[in-house]
């Protein structure tokens, strides 16, 4: 389960080596929007099996394109083999739209505060903890496209 920390620590993102990811056994995601408030695990990703909410102790996602069409075109970047999930190839259209979302704690309406296209087959996205937020998160697939998410906790 996602720890808690003191509250300075709350203010801002964890250093990066005390995250680590859990993949999303909801997915892979395919074409199409999602408007998530929790995460599920089986229990083989570091926390216990169950359904998590995206409030405090998570602190960004890593999205990995499982499912890239063809004739998708794109600009070659840095490959190396040992790195078989990363690469530096750039997709020309944005693959995937990561939308943060967290609520306003007086009205209650929900605002993006962070927009991220993903041109690449992995990137890491991380937030600070708005004390005191629900956070949510809005994805966007587009057509052909597959992708894993991978929350960033503190284990």
């Amino acid at each position: 389960m996602p720890t808690s920390t003191g509250i300075i620590d709350l203010l801002s993102t964890p250093p990066f080596a005390s995250l680590q990811q859990v993949l999303d056994t909801n997915g892979p995601y395919g074409p199409g929007d999602y408007t998530l408030s929790s995460f599920t695990t089986t229990g083989g990703f570091l926390l216990p099996a169950g359904t998590y909410d995206l409030g405090a102790g998570v602190y960004g996602v890593l999205v990995q394109v499982t499912s890239v069409p063809s004739t998708t075109g794109l600009n070659f970047g840095w490959n190396d083999a040992t790195f078989p999930t990363a690469s530096g190839d750039e997709y020309l259209d944005r693959m995937v739209q990561v939308c943060l979302l967290h609520q306003l704690p007086i009205t209650g309406a929900y605002v993006i505060t962070d927009v991220r296209d993903i041109h690449l087959v992995q990137e890491l996205l991380l937030w600070p903890f708005l004390l005191g937020s629900t956070a949510k998160l809005g994805v966007h697939v587009n057509p052909g496209f597959e992708c894993d998410l991978f929350f960033m906790v503190i284990v």
